[in-house]
């Protein structure tokens, strides 16, 4: 069986066992964004290179709200899992599904038509905008395949299977490379390959996923019942509890991405060689940072399932296993940063100005990996329990105060230092905050789900 019962078994083991299948489909989704930098520095230059920088983040930022909406559903699924309340739980997820269409509907629109507006705001550099243009309006076409992807892999954690994404994730990462490859390649299409590229790949793990779902669902259909009975039924108030899980953690992904663009503007005017080295530094340190944000997405979905199930003492114990497993790829990412900070930024380019200036962002940047470990363990007990409220509000300093507060007032003192080093502080203020509110909110008592439900 892929599902895990995460109600039960050994916390170390059964956290291990459904935390490692999400930090590869976490790499595999940051490599997947790693593909279209790599070949614009290698195959095409360093004005590719800033010009994907600037639209991939900007689609990113559209993104958001489909984080929200995918942490909503699987926190809710969760829960539902260990209150062993399976109608509802198939009504949740038709109503992600729906909500993720439709939200995904109308980012694509929204991404497509102010692509301009958009540029102007990053101050996007003269040699960058076009390239940058046409990556952000293509790529925005993609993003309904996105949202059902994340709608899907969202559903599946939330039941306790994580492999299944990972799958999806694999074959969808080889396909965009090899497109990507084909089409800046031979094919000498450029900057619009890539985005081709990316939005096919994009769109065969949605269907991947929404394939795997409905099959999966009307084989599991109780001969007791009458045929899909649970999705033709009313939402049951799925919907709003979504939203009310889903919207602070949307908001609060908004916010951290937000901050990016912000620190891309600040950044843009420095020219060319530094818009694209922070788009090779902060693809690098996402990938490095991956396997404890994994962890803790994967400890708040067993705190998820053990409130759920009137086990607090398990989610507990999954949420200081998640600090040890973060803390130990810590030390690892810690120390091949500061000792190989040159060997990864040779992987995407070899222009010897972007090199200068992102081995000085990966060797200042090594030093925060440490908040991420202590954010991601004691956050999950906060997201587990649906209390997204918190984390929105801990993320909000960090961005307000740190990434755009301090950024800004350090620009002017050191200028790209500056940049770079409020950048590394301001992961702590968030950290502190989660610490803070672990052992002082009541989120071991609190449920999402009436256990008197069937």
């Amino acid at each position: 069986m892929s599902q895990l019962d995460l109600s039960q078994g050994k916390i170390p083991r059964i956290l291990a066992k459904f935390a490692w299948p999400l930090v590869l489909t976490n790499l595999l989704q940051t490599l997947f964004t790693l593909t279209d930098v790599l070949l614009a520095g290698r195959l095409i230059g360093p004005e590719a290179m800033s010009a994907v920088t600037i639209g991939g983040q900007s689609t990113l930022f559209l993104l958001t709200f489909s984080l929200g909406l995918t942490a909503g559903g699987q926190i809710l699924i969760a829960q539902l899992k260990g209150a062993k309340q399976t109608e509802a739980q198939n009504r949740a997820a038709k109503s992600l599904f729906v909500l993720s269409l439709t939200v995904g509907i109308a980012a694509a629109a929204l991404g497509f038509f102010l692509t301009p507006a958009a540029l102007r705001l990053l101050q996007a550099p003269a040699e960058a905008v076009e390239g940058a243009r046409q990556y952000m309006r293509i790529t925005s076409i993609g993003l309904p395949f996105v949202f059902v992807y994340n709608a899907a892999a969202g559903i599946l954690r939330g039941l306790g299977d994580a492999k299944r994404p990972l799958i999806f994730a694999a074959v969808s990462a080889v396909l965009h490379l090899g497109i990507g490859l084909l089409f800046v390649g031979p094919l000498s299409t450029g900057i619009s390959g890539l985005a081709i590229a990316t939005v096919t790949a994009q769109a065969v793990a949605a269907v991947s996923g929404a394939a795997y779902l409905c099959i999966r669902h009307r084989k599991s259909q109780s001969a007791n019942s009458p045929p899909a009975a649970e999705w033709q039924a009313k939402p049951d108030g799925a919907v709003s509890r979504i939203l009310k899980i889903g919207l602070p953690f949307g908001l609060q992904m908004c916010l951290l991405n937000l901050s990016n663009l912000f620190i891309i503007r600040l950044v843009n005017p420095y020219g060319v060689a530094a818009s694209a080295a922070l788009g090779v530094g902060s693809r690098v340190t996402n990938l490095l940072i991956i396997p404890m944000l994994a962890i803790g997405n994967a400890a708040s979905t067993v705190a998820g399932q053990n409130l759920g199930a009137g086990k607090p003492e398990r989610a507990a114990a999954a949420v200081r296993w998640a600090l040890v497993y973060t803390l130990g790829f810590v030390t690892v990412t810690t120390t091949l940063t500061l000792l190989f900070p040159a060997q990864f930024v040779n992987i995407f380019t070899s222009d010897p100005n972007v090199t200068q200036i992102a081995i000085q962002y990966l060797t200042i940047f090594a030093w925060c990996y440490v908040a991420y470990a202590l954010h991601a363990s004691f956050n999950a007990a906060i997201l587990g329990a649906g209390l997204t409220i918190y984390s929105l509000s801990a993320a909000g300093v960090e961005v307000l105060l740190g990434r755009i507060g301090l950024t800004w007032a350090f620009s002017f003192i050191w200028g790209l230092s500056g940049i770079f080093t409020a950048q590394a502080i301001a992961p702590y203020l968030a950290a502190v905050l989660s610490i803070i509110y672990y052992f002082t909110i009541r989120w071991r008592k609190t449920m999402l789900v009436d256990k008197n439900t069937p």
